[in-house]
């Protein structure tokens, strides 16, 4: 397999949190290869605090992939190659044939700020239009995070639903505090907000809320103790996190099996991957739902036009669209300094 990469560099518009650790440039390899007279496409862009995997560590794993016609080791990489082997056979399988249908999905509004960033935000318009609003929790003070929740839903219209993002940092006793002094009826789900995901369940009845799982989905947790676990009914899947797009297709259809939603997500990823998921979605047969594909927004520049969203909702572009960078083949290829 002829292979070309592409190294690139995004700046955020401001520090990005992740964890403990702030970011202020996205890092990432683009991935692409050639069926008959068309190009494909794949990020490879493993985010610090999200991929257990480094950049170094991917590269590594698809170079030795390329040699031995494998698929990479580390899913950030599989995820990448096996993009820009199914965008260059336009399989509609993932939904990557050229034109698409005239369609869009929805996506849910991305919020990570205090009480006071909200109401500046909804004063900006950032909410309207949207039918759903994430909101990352867990970070700082619960009372900080209450306040900003109130916030939010007594700003928005009343069928607007609210997601909550905890990123596993707190214990259940914090979380069903804090959970227990919101209105559950505007809650859509509540995303891993506890350290030991054995406990979803216990807080998903004491508080009457659904709970979502997202990292115990990579983390190595016994899929068995979460999937379709009461009270647990969402999955949060982002594929680079998963591999290859047949695994992330078997992923999406192990939760159907056990009752569960999907929603999709990116690690923070280029808007050429976010308009890839924005296909898939459709193609997997979880279009229904509202998806975490809005966080373009966070990027001062992009490697492709990033996808419209109008009303909460994006449209999925007639034709994939091209990355702007520089390419070279795989043996030159070498990542700075």
């Amino acid at each position: 397999m002829n292979v070309d990469l592409a190294y690139f560099e995004i700046p955020f518009l401001k520090p990005y949190r992740v964890g403990t650790e702030s970011i202020s440039v996205r890092r990432g390899i683009m991935i692409r290869t050639k069926t008959g007279k068309r190009f494909g496409y794949g990020e490879v862009a493993p985010l610090l605090g999200f991929h257990r995997e480094t950049l170094e560590q991917s590269l590594s794993s698809l170079r030795e992939s390329v040699a031995n016609n494998t698929a990479p080791m580390c899913p950030s990489a599989a995820f990448g190659l096996s993009c820009a082997v199914e965008t260059a056979a336009a399989n509609p399988r993932y939904g990557f044939a050229d034109p698409a249908p005239e369609s869009d999905v929805g996506i849910n509004a991305f919020f990570a700020g205090g009480s006071r960033d909200a109401k500046i935000a909804f004063t900006a318009g950032s909410f309207d239009g949207f039918q759903t609003i994430k909101i990352k929790i867990g970070r700082g003070k619960p009372v900080d995070d209450l306040r900003t929740i109130n916030t939010i839903i007594e700003l928005v219209d009343p069928e607007v639903r609210i997601r909550l993002d905890g990123n596993r940092n707190m214990s259940l006793e914090v979380a069903e505090r804090l959970l227990s002094r919101i209105d559950a009826s505007r809650i859509d789900y509540v995303e891993e907000p506890l350290k030991d995901h054995a406990d979803l369940s216990e807080l998903a009845r004491r508080v009457g809320m659904v709970m979502g799982i997202d990292e115990s989905l990579h983390l190595g947790v016994p899929i068995e103790e979460v999937l379709g676990a009461p009270g647990v009914e969402v999955q949060i899947v982002k594929p680079s996190l998963i591999g290859t797009l047949e695994e992330v297709e078997s992923v999406v259809t192990q939760g159907r099996i056990h009752g569960m939603d999907t929603v999709l997500s990116t690690a923070v990823d280029t808007s050429y991957t976010i308009a890839l998921v924005a296909r898939m979605a459709r193609s997997l047969g979880v279009g229904d739902r509202d998806h975490g594909l809005g966080t373009a927004c966070l990027f001062a520049s992009d490697v492709v036009a990033p996808n419209p969203i109008i009303q909460g909702r994006m449209k999925v572009q007639l034709t994939l669209p091209t990355p702007n960078l520089f390419f070279v083949p795989a043996d030159q290829f070498t990542l700075p300094c």
